[in-house]
């Protein structure tokens, strides 16, 4: 499989498993209805969770498109950059269509949620803005770049 084929596959399957994580998280805080319930908590949940989301496809992802290394982490290898940034583009293109896909299902429409994503707009904007942050960050920030020297 390509490059692209199996970031897309990662990704989705990250999101799936992070908005079920955030569904259920804010389930659990809207059962517990504590009175220190601010909306900023349903927010910094998926930011959080999109971070996390973000750096677990980019590193699942990278991982399965780079060639099996015997020693080290797909990210120190010779041409981890170039599979890095495709995992970034490609993963850019999924989440770009399904934000366009939920504002023709949901968001244009008025049909909106509390708190979840993909139903409420803003929390689904913040899950997916972190997601792609948390990519960025795998990918200029936790990378080795076997080019530098100590």
């Amino acid at each position: 499989m390509s490059l692209i084929l199996k970031t897309v596959l990662v990704t989705i399957g990250c999101l799936v498993a992070a908005d079920a994580v955030g569904a259920l998280a804010c389930t659990v805080f809207d059962i517990l209805d504590l009175r220190s319930n601010s909306p900023a908590l349903f927010y910094a949940i998926w930011l959080v969770l999109g971070v996390f989301c973000g750096l677990l496809a980019y590193g699942f992802a990278g991982s399965w498109s780079s060639p099996k290394a015997r020693t080290g982490d797909w990210s120190s290898m010779p041409g981890a950059s170039r599979i890095g940034t495709g995992v970034i583009i490609t993963s850019l293109f999924v989440i770009a269509g399904l934000a366009w896909l939920f504002y023709t299902i949901y968001w244009s429409r008025g049909v909106a949620g509390d708190d979840y994503v993909p139903d409420s707009e803003p929390h689904s904007l913040v899950f997916f803005a972190s997601v792609l942050g948390g990519m960025a960050v795998g990918r200029f920030m936790l990378m080795s770049d076997s080019g530098k020297t100590p």
